[in-house]
Parts: C-alpha cells; sequence; structure tokens
C-alpha cells in the first residue's frame, strides 16, 4: 500500500479551526486506500512523539521556536517578527523533517496550513523527488503578519519554494486565485476542492409560517466575523419576529456581547461548545447568519449548517458566494441594516417557502461528499499524469 504524508499545523485532539477537522476527516477517510502518516506541531521542546490515532500514524515535531504557535497568549510585534522568521528559516527543524521523510518514505506529500513547519518543506519534498500536493486553507503564505514591508519579503521567500509544488488545491475558487495572483505555484496543476465534512444530523423541528425566528451564529467572537453588527440589528427587530439568537463560539468580543446579552433577553452567549452541540444547535435554529467582513476562505459553517437542513445569510464576500445556495441569501452590504431587512424577510417567507429552503440546504450538503474522491483522483493525476518530471 502507497505511503502519504499529509504535514498541517495541528492534528487531533488539537483542533484550533476547520482546518483541522477538515485534515482529521481526509486522513482518515484516506486509509482505505493508502497508509497515511500526519506530520504535525507539538508543544513539547524535545524528541519526536509518534502515536497512533483511528488508525492513523501521527508524528508530531518538537517546538523548535520562541513559543508554541498552538499558544493564543498575546505577543508584541517583536516576538511575533522572531517566531515568523525563525519559521521560514529554521535549520534545525529543516533537518528533522528530512529525516522524518526519510524513515516514512512517502509516495506523495500533501501540504496544508504551514504555520509551524517552515515551506522548506517543499524543498525537502522536491530533494527527495517526491511529488508534492498543497490545499491553501489561509493567507498565511503571503500575509502572515501586520506588516506590509514585512508580508513583501515572507511572501517572495514562500513564492520562490512554491516552484517545488506540483499540484495545489484551493478550498474556493477565491482562495486558489488569490494565490495565482500573488504569483504562487507557478508549476503546479490546479484543483478546486471544497472542504470535507461527516457531520451526524440531527432532527429539526420546522418553523411554522408567521413563528419568531430563532437565529444561530458560530464561529470566532471577533469583529472579521462581524458578530456585532448580527447582534445590533437584532436589537432593533420586534421580539415578535426574533425569538432568539444563539450565539457559540469564544473571543476577544466575548465580554462585550455578554454586556449586550444583560440588555436584550433574546441573546443567548453560549460560549465555546463541542462540534457535536455546535451540530444540535445548527439543527435547532431557524437561520443561520455568517456576516463575516473579511474575505472568509471558504465558510465551513455553510456546509456544517445545510447538513443539518438550515438556511444559511452569508455576506458577500472571499468564498462565500460559491457555496450560499441561493444567492438572494447573501449579504451585499455588510451592516446593520442589511442584516435586519435580510432576517425580517425570512421571518416573512411562507410555510412552502420555508419547506423548500431546508430541502434545499439539505441538497447542498450532499454536494460536498464526493471531496475525498476528488482528492484520490487529484493526487493520481499529479502523481502518474505527464505534469509531474522531475
Amino acid at each position: 500500500m502507497e505511503k502519504i504524508l499529509i504535514v498541517n499545523s495541528f492534528y487531533y485532539p488539537t483542533i484550533i479551526g476547520g482546518a483541522e477537522i477538515s485534515t482529521k476527516l481526509l486522513a482518515e477517510d484516506l486509509k482505505e486506500n493508502y497508509e497515511v502518516y500526519v506530520l504535525t506541531t507539538g508543544n513539547h521542546k524535545n524528541n519526536i512523539i509518534k502515536e497512533v490515532i483511528n488508525g492513523i500514524n501521527i508524528i508530531r515535531l518538537p517546538n523548535s521556536n520562541i513559543y508554541s504557535h498552538e499558544c493564543k497568549k498575546n505577543r508584541s510585534s517583536i516576538q511575533k517578527l522572531i517566531w515568523h522568521t525563525i519559521n521560514t528559516y529554521n535549520p534545525l527543524q529543516k533537518k528533522v523533517i528530512e529525516k522524518v521523510i526519510r524513515e516514512v518514505k512517502p509516495n506523495l506529500i500533501h501540504s496544508q496550513n504551514l504555520s509551524g513547519i517552515g515551506t522548506y518543506l517543499w524543498e525537502v519534498g522536491s530533494k527527495f523527488n517526491i511529488p508534492i500536493i498543497h490545499t491553501t486553507r489561509d493567507y498565511s503564505l503571503f500575509s502572515p503578519i501586520n506588516n506590509k514591508l514585512l508580508n513583501n519579503v515572507f511572501s517572495k521567500i514562500n513564492r520562490n519554494r512554491s516552484e517545488n509544488v506540483n499540484g495545489v488545491v484551493g478550498i474556493s475558487s477565491f482562495i486558489l486565485k488569490k494565490h495565482i495572483e500573488y504569483k504562487f505555484f507557478p508549476y503546479a496543476s490546479q484543483g478546486i476542492i471544497h472542504n470535507v465534512i461527516n457531520i451526524k444530523r440531527y432532527e429539526r423541528k420546522e418553523r411554522k409560517q408567521g413563528d419568531p425566528l430563532t437565529i444561530g451564529f458560530f464561529g470566532q467572537l471577533e469583529e472579521i466575523k462581524g458578530v456585532h453588527l448580527l447582534v445590533e440589528a437584532v436589537k432593533l427587530i420586534k421580539k415578535d419576529v426574533v425569538r432568539e439568537l444563539i450565539i457559540c463560539g469564544a473571543g476577544s468580543l466575548e465580554s462585550s456581547l455578554r454586556i449586550e446579552s444583560n440588555n436584550d433577553s433574546r441573546i443567548k452567549i453560549k460560549g465555546k461548545v463541542s462540534p457535536e452541540e455546535v451540530s444540535r444547535q445548527m439543527a435547532n435554529v431557524d437561520i443561520v447568519v455568517v456576516p463575516s467582513i473579511w474575505d472568509e476562505p471558504f465558510g465551513r459553517i455553510i456546509i456544517e449548517s445545510y447538513n443539518q437542513g438550515t438556511p444559511v445569510i452569508g455576506s458577500n464576500v472571499g468564498g462565500i458566494p460559491e457555496i450560499i445556495f441561493e444567492k438572494d441569501y447573501l449579504l451585499h452590504e455588510v451592516n446593520i441594516e442589511s442584516i435586519k431587512d435580510k432576517l425580517e424577510l425570512e421571518y416573512n417567507k411562507t410555510s412552502e417557502e420555508i419547506s423548500n429552503n431546508i430541502r434545499k440546504s439539505y441538497q447542498s450538503s450532499e454536494n460536498y461528499k464526493e471531496n475525498i474522491n476528488s482528492y484520490k483522483d487529484f493526487y493520481n493525476s499529479i502523481k502518474y499524469g505527464d505534469k509531474f518530471v522531475r
């Protein structure tokens, strides 16, 4: 059986965001066809840690930087600069990665998020003549810190190293185009494969025409996610239109949002909850709102909501428009008034429209069950296609 080495910043049980969930699902689905190894980072300082979880061979690299990237503690600009410089040039870690690849002897390397593991990984893979695929999930290759000048330096280094990548996958057309605009992956075959999901469905109760809405927000409580705009919009809507706003997540806005909830009993802040509880809550709400201000690379919450039969109102930014099933569910302007208008339109839907939108939500989630096979096909096209020539 061929071996595949999947490389990501974090791996289960460390779950920071959607990338870790997708990576775990991908790895566990691939084990039917591959001997799967995952190379990731850890908090420990010395030696490699090896373990097997659900049939996946996990290799955790020791932290050889000034702090663990997993830690969310606020860092100074100087500390961040030093961290990213070491992440870009870390001969000690590069040597360890070479040793791992020599031992595993993978037939394919599939990299994903690489914060904590430098892009010199691609140089190592090329040195051993191993085909390399990279999935673009965020913007860290060309915008890792909040400094345009330094980002240009890091971007140039990563861009040059990306010449070693044979295939690149975007989790949306939007994020793939962004990387191509920055001249990344000049020699790579391109593909678009949406995020992997495999979530238990829960029974939902269909809202009747005229019943007040129960609204859901799921994600980081940060300004770029637009949750504060959603809260303000709900406060402007009558109680016979909106019954509740359920907010699941944590972040820097949590304290201020809790203060807001004291002024409006309809706002329920549940904090960070388990993935299972998120799914239950998604099935219990009538509509999910994704009011992001920044360019979301994909919008995993949308597909997870559809999996529960729950329609989604989302911002017209980033990769979100690619996966919203009805374009009139898009917020053309991300502001309080537009969110309010969309919610009031949802409240006024007829029973037939409510049922149709629930059905369409279920159907939209079905489209993403084939992405594991899409990855397998893409792997084979890179391994055996004409473009993989060293």
